[in-house]
């Protein structure tokens, strides 16, 4: 099925606004990639008491997604490990946005920094997997932050981009609660400066499974949990624009 995806409803908490606005650049991304034309599958739905419909495979729709991110440069499955974000299989937040230096400066320093941890030069060495690079490249960004600094000397560099992180939420109710508690883990990690969540319109949410995230549910849930979470968050209502059977 073609469609085309709109953000037909948005909220923003403890001044996700004022801080989404001091970020033209990521807010012109992300609205550009949430506006796109993209294909997703249908699957059969056979509600209880009700008539069959043909709905909207969840899966099928978290993918189109993941690409409609993808073509603007912003970054897919991120993890957060010691303080450093990843891109692994490993499960983490959806997508994000941040300063590279920065994130690698982090790294550097957990290991061979002016704390490390033992035999940190050779366990950097063995994270050119999860960096995404050649062995031969990753050392030779290694060796350049070590020709800066002196041994055992944390690396510094000035942060020159916020941090953002995302979810894509079309899975069960329950699981914007596991969502939330890994934005409040990774906030006192490396630090998250705006949090962005993506969950179905009311009209999307009916070609959904039942019991799903929905962007109304998750507003409640949100506001439930602002004594604790301080980070400034954009919620976004996605939906669909036009549609056609393929």
């Amino acid at each position: 099925m073609k469609v085309k995806f709109k953000i037909s409803e948005e909220k923003f908490f403890n001044n996700g606004k004022i801080m989404l606005n001091s970020m033209p650049d990521v807010q012109k991304s992300i609205r550009e990639a949430l506006s796109q034309e993209e294909t997703i599958s249908t699957v059969r739905r056979h509600p209880k008491g009700k008539p069959a419909f043909d709905g909207v495979d969840a899966r099928s729709l978290n993918k189109a997604l993941r690409r409609c991110l993808d073509s603007r440069s912003i970054k897919g499955e991120t993890h957060v490990e010691n303080g450093v974000f990843f891109h692994t299989t490993k499960e983490g937040f959806d997508f994000s946005i941040y300063d590279e230096d920065y994130n690698m400066a982090r790294l550097y320093n957990y290991y061979q920094g002016a704390i490390g941890v033992l035999n940190g030069d050779t366990k950097i060495i063995e994270l050119y997997k999860k960096m995404g690079c050649k062995k031969k490249e990753w050392k030779g960004k290694i060796s350049a932050i070590s020709s800066k600094v002196d041994h055992n000397t944390d690396y510094v560099v000035d942060k020159n981009t916020l941090t953002v992180v995302g979810e894509l939420q079309f899975g069960n109710w329950a699981l914007i609660y596991r969502d939330l508690f890994r934005l409040l883990d990774a906030d006192s990690n490396p630090g998250i400066d705006f949090y962005i969540y993506v969950a179905a319109d009311d009209e999307l949410s009916k070609l959904l499974s039942a019991n799903t995230v929905s962007y109304s549910s998750a507003a409640d849930v949100i506001n439930e949990y602002l004594s604790i979470i301080k980070t400034p968050i954009w919620l976004i209502g996605l939906g669909i624009d036009s549609y056609e059977e393929q």
